[in-house]
């Protein structure tokens, strides 16, 4: 006899055993019976929670051995890696003595996902706010320290001490308000400029200049796709991507290594074409935990003065904007792999038009 028999009252206004079981089989969403803190019963979608093909592998085993205990939410790790959270529900009963729990076991993935782009949402606008409010008059400061430094320079013998001095002065000013740019390129969307063109034509353009930023102990590589299809979008904001990209598997490499910048062209429908930029590192690799939150703006696990964590949050912003999508892939102790993908555009699609892609 099964456990839905078991429970069942011997009356006849008691429903079908044949038909509850069938239905509780049939429920999408997971359901336990537990009894003494050891599962009597679990339908398809439990076992599907746990990865177990067959649901009543779980009969007989402890609740305690699956679930954490006196917690209504926790993160499932699945054989492939990939975490979801859950939350659990549970309520009790009695019966012919016994003491009974229904279990129901929930992925709550998409709703926090939802709530962190909420979150993220009301910091860029809070950001935005602050910064529109303060970014001309600092710039306007920082304009004038520079401008100070120059004459000061211009009075200064070029090998002197103070020279030098003045001159760290200066590039700190042109630091400061190179980060006010960025704050307002994460805070406030920048005035649309899109044209037609390969992304190689950017990575090709800007490989001296990347080479430069990323220092001698770097050997920087390209794996370009020569039949790459075209973007529509502002270069400069791909440039902002890219660079922000490569500083971050930089400061991921202090004792150096080696970082491939790569294209390639993905899928072939009018809904599913792609081109995709991937920036892939041999750095020191992140754990899933930071890897889950490396899109926050602000997050950052550089040392103070090393970064603001703005770099990713930005390009993710950018690429959003233009119907795209990043992501970023990343272990511990073998580096990082961030691709991102943007809508594959004809060469005849009217210049005023932007493709749309259904994400």
């Amino acid at each position: 006899m099964n456990a839905i028999a078991q429970l069942r009252p011997k009356n006849n206004g008691s429903p079908d055993p044949v038909l509850l079981t069938t239905a509780l089989q049939a429920l999408p969403e997971s359901l336990a019976i537990v009894k003494s803190g050891i599962i009597v019963y679990a339908n398809p979608a439990c076992g599907g929670v746990f990865e177990c093909p067959d649901s009543s592998q779980l009969v007989g085993q402890r609740l305690e051995d699956l679930l954490p205990a006196n917690e209504a939410h926790f993160v499932l790790t699945r054989n492939d890696g990939t975490r979801l959270h859950m939350e659990i529900t549970q309520t009790g009963f009695r019966m012919r003595g016994g003491e009974f729990q229904v279990i129901h076991i929930r992925d709550i993935s998409g709703q926090k996902q939802i709530e962190k782009q909420l979150r993220e949402a009301q910091s860029l606008e809070a950001v935005g706010r602050l910064v529109g409010g303060v970014a001309h008059d600092f710039n306007n400061l920082l304009t004038g320290i520079m401008l100070y430094c120059d004459l000061l320079m211009g009075e200064l013998a070029k090998d002197s001490r103070p020279h030098r001095h003045v001159h760290e002065m200066r590039q700190a000013g042109e630091l400061g308000a190179a980060l006010v740019q960025q704050l307002l390129a994460v805070a406030r969307p920048a005035a649309e400029k899109p044209r037609l063109f390969a992304l190689n034509d950017v990575v090709v353009g800007t490989e001296e200049l990347l080479t430069r930023l990323i220092g001698e102990n770097i050997l920087l590589t390209t794996d370009l796709a020569g039949d790459l299809g075209a973007i529509r979008m502002d270069p400069s904001q791909v440039q902002q991507i890219l660079l922000n990209l490569i500083l971050n598997a930089r400061d991921a490499m202090p004792d150096g290594g080696q970082v491939m910048l790569a294209t390639r062209n993905l899928g072939d429908s009018a809904l599913g074409s792609w081109v995709e930029l991937s920036v892939t590192d041999t750095g020191a690799g992140m754990d899933a935990e930071t890897l889950e939150r490396a899109f926050e703006p602000f997050f950052t696990t550089k040392k103070p003065g090393r970064g603001n964590g703005l770099g990713l949050a930005t390009a993710r912003r950018l690429a959003r904007q233009e119907g795209g999508t990043i992501i970023a892939e990343s272990e511990l102790g073998k580096g990082t792999r961030v691709c991102v993908r943007l809508p594959r555009v004809q060469a005849d699609t009217p210049s005023n038009s932007k493709a749309e892609v259904i994400l």
